[in-house]
């Protein structure tokens, strides 16, 4: 089961009351401390980032109760990138008669 992140505490009591409410909603949360944060090198277990997760399909719920906006999931444009990547490519060929005569210049 993928769990999803629905609130993101500053400290572990802040944690613990999001994942109270959310178990009086008859939820199941989970609270894990966030280890990509500078500020749990710190200090302990009580200091730095804790994450509340729910099972994805409690999702929709759980930002309900906790009033947390929904996540948008931005759209993938293969064009654009093809379009970045041959105009890349395109100035990469053209910049090359150039570097060679800058690298190889006589003298």
């Amino acid at each position: 089961m993928n769990e999803v992140a629905v609130h993101f505490a500053r400290d572990r009591v802040d944690a613990e009351v999001a994942a109270s409410a959310l178990r009086a909603a008859k939820l199941h949360p989970r609270i894990a401390r966030d280890d990509a944060s500078p500020l749990v090198s710190s200090g302990g277990a009580n200091v730095g980032r804790h994450v509340v997760y729910v099972p994805e399909i409690e999702e929709r719920i759980a930002r309900e109760v906790l009033e947390e906006p929904e996540v948008e999931v931005p759209e993938d444009n293969p064009i654009l990138r093809l379009i970045v990547i041959v105009a890349l490519i395109t100035g990469l060929l053209l910049a090359t008669p150039f570097v060679a005569q800058a690298c190889y210049a006589t003298r």
